[in-house]
């Protein structure tokens, strides 16, 4: 029969392992773990998931580590420390949980999984652990299946190597420019940030081509008459003041889409047969297909070859853009 404490030190290794994988994910451009419509990136970039400013899977990492190592040193105060720091581990875990489902509102599960570790190791050290000796060789079994599971996701995402521009993106791009590719939602927030960031950093630089494109995520109910909308501006040669428009706007119901196009003085007769024409939102059904599979969130941003997912930084947009080159048609 496996032990309390067999099952104990096993929860700590899948938490070192998801709590790898989330921090995997943070460092690079282009997400692994973190499927399309999943909360991670509004959870991980807000306040609560960098307490003092530290990652939480950085958290995690030391937390899960140590209360392993504690349980191996085969002390009985050092198991009892353990018990004490995985129960307010535990604590930690559930008001996690709680912040992600009342406050945010999106919910990563690879954060959830992480969480519901350390609950689990909570409850199973509620009650001290029988003293036991802990054999060199159980030791370095231990040691070896964490530095394992904390190696193998860092690895993993390392060699995950970033994909060619696909041909629905390439064919957006202008000779002669640097071409900017954003593929955006526009109820979420996690784009509109990014959108205000590189039209910030875009300003005034007249040989970048910046193209929106627009996607419904199933998790954002009027993303797809926003997108609609979007195409509709579009098509009048609006769509920058359009996706402005989008991204402050307070309500994206149809109706309230039709009244941005209405201040904006576009041609609604026109307007409403793009947005009423059934290969416009064919036409956002494709795009939001296409960006699943090539990416797990939004946005969704190329400069040139250089592909990225998520927040715009200094490291992925701004150094990028500096080194990019103006495309040349073959």
């Amino acid at each position: 029969m496996i032990s309390r404490l067999t099952i104990f030190r096993s929860l700590a290794v899948l938490g070192l392992a998801v709590s790898s994988a989330s921090l995997a994910d943070q460092m690079m451009g282009d997400p692994t773990y973190c499927s399309f419509d999943s909360g991670c990136e509004e959870v991980t970039s807000s306040a609560y998931g960098k307490p003092l400013g530290i990652p939480l899977p950085i958290v995690g990492l030391v937390g899960f580590a140590g209360t392993l190592s504690l349980t191996l040193l085969g002390r009985d105060r050092a198991t009892t420390n353990a018990r004490r720091l995985v129960l307010l581990a535990a604590i930690g875990g559930l008001v996690l949980i709680l912040v992600q489902v009342a406050v945010l509102g999106r919910i990563c599960p690879l954060c959830l999984v992480a969480d519901g570790c350390a609950i689990a190791m909570g409850l199973l050290a509620i009650v001290p652990f029988p003293s036991s000796s802990c054999a060199t060789f159980v030791r370095v079994a231990w040691s070896a299946a964490a530095a394992f599971v904390i190696a193998v996701p860092i690895i993993l995402a390392s060699l995950d190597a970033q994909p060619d521009p696909p041909d629905w993106v390439r064919a957006q791009w202008v000779d002669g420019k640097i071409n900017v590719v954003e593929v955006t939602d526009f109820e979420c927030d996690h784009c509109r940030k990014a959108d205000e960031y590189m039209r910030d950093a875009l300003k005034d630089r007249g040989e970048v081509h910046l193209v929106r494109i627009p996607i419904a995520m199933q998790k954002h109910p009027h993303s797809r008459p926003a997108a609609i909308a979007f195409l509709a501006a579009q098509a009048q040669g609006r769509g920058e003041e359009m996706g402005q428009a989008l991204f402050t706007a307070t309500s994206l119901a149809p109706a309230d889409c039709r009244r941005l196009a209405e201040t904006l003085g576009l041609r609604m007769t026109e307007y409403d047969r793009v947005v009423a024409d059934p290969a416009t939102d064919a036409e956002v059904t494709t795009r939001s297909e296409a960006a699943r599979i090539v990416g797990s969130g939004a946005p969704l941003v190329w400069i040139q070859s250089h592909y990225f997912q998520g927040s715009p930084t200094e490291e992925k947009f701004d150094g990028p853009l500096r080194r990019a080159r103006p495309y040349r048609a073959q």
